[in-house]
């Protein structure tokens, strides 16, 4: 502190945001305010809108090969009827989106029962994972939860299903597709804000596009077979867990990895010191071993080790007086 006016000097400054080991402390991103420039503008949202407009044109190519994709497998799976196409319009726009054709039979006892079987071995397995398989306990446990509900809708239930196979794909594809054309605003709006750099932002929005046009038509397949296989009763799950809060888990992971790069510019690596090994002890000189006028130095008077020490240098005295062994006066 300067002894004049009292402000800190500029030497003061510049060793408050230093480490004992002479790194520069860099502020956490959290506690960086959002300066509104002309790049943010880009970042928010000429970036994003490219990427949009680059998904949109792309969207009738990426629907040729998705229905390839499911022309391709319907046979190996076991699944009856064809790929169809739902065009979903959007003003003047419209998307023809593929999906299966197939059907699903309403649960019978025979379903219900091994869906009860499988809710008990889903929480039974999930109450004996402890330490680090906890949290995959937790998962387990409430997979059997929401199961069990819908074990007891379809048991008091009569059918029709509000919902047949063909409708929910149908949904669940239509869904893929506006998330595909919305993704570029979230990561903008999530991770444009932050000081990474032009190619890592580009690099973000170009690998969840890439992941979710990938995911989409082997999740709407998978969930086919599913649904297929053991009748409607595994929709809700399968809507529940496996669709939509899917497609955002994968945004969640990838956004954990982008926020580990090394950003371009609080956290520049030339900035900080490699680790200096810390001080070592001479082999050469014996230890000190603590005496009770070493350990009353350091401690406070009044402090419990003060008044331990004290007590027991004055009972031994006593005892070496008694037995004639001499002793401190």
């Amino acid at each position: 502190m300067s002894r004049v006016t009292g402000s800190p000097t500029r030497r003061t400054s510049e060793l408050r945001d230093r480490g004992f080991r002479g790194g520069r402390i860099a502020p956490h991103r959290a506690m960086i305010g959002l300066e509104v420039s002309w790049s943010l503008l880009i970042d928010l949202v000429v970036l994003p809108l490219m990427f949009a407009v680059a998904m949109f044109a792309l969207l009738d190519p990426l629907m040729a090969l998705w229905r390839d994709f499911f022309n391709l497998i319907r046979e190996p799976l076991g699944l009856p009827g064809v790929v169809s196409t739902q065009v979903f319009e959007v003003g003047p726009f419209g998307v023809a989106i593929p999906y299966f054709t197939a059907t699903a039979e309403w649960p019978q006892s025979l379903d219900v029962n091994t869906g009860w079987l499988v809710c008990g071995i889903l929480f039974v397995t999930g109450m004996f994972l402890k330490g680090r398989l906890l949290p995959v306990g937790y998962l387990l446990r409430a997979l059997a939860v929401l199961q069990a509900t819908a074990q007891l809708w379809f048991s008091f239930a009569s059918p029709p299903f509000t919902y047949s196979l063909a409708d929910y794909i149908a949904g669940l594809l239509v869904c893929g597709v506006i998330i595909l054309v919305l993704a570029p605003f979230l990561v903008a709006f999530t991770f444009h804000i932050f000081d990474f750099l032009l190619w890592q932002k580009l690099a973000m929005a170009t690998m969840l596009l890439v992941h979710l046009s990938l995911l989409l038509p082997m999740q709407a397949a998978v969930h086919a077979w599913v649904i297929h296989r053991a009748s409607v009763l595994a929709m809700p799950l399968l809507f529940l867990v496996f669709g939509v809060l899917l497609d955002v888990f994968v945004y969640v992971a990838l956004y954990g990895w982008g926020m580990s790069w090394r950003s371009g510019g609080v956290l520049d690596a030339t900035d900080r010191r490699p680790p200096m090994r810390p001080a070592r002890y001479p082999t050469t000189r014996p230890r000190p071993t603590p005496t009770p006028q070493s350990v009353r130095a350091i401690t406070p008077i009044g402090s419990r080790v003060v008044r331990a020490v004290s007590l027991g240098g004055m009972l031994g005295n006593f005892v070496m007086r008694r037995l004639g062994m001499g002793g401190r006066t």
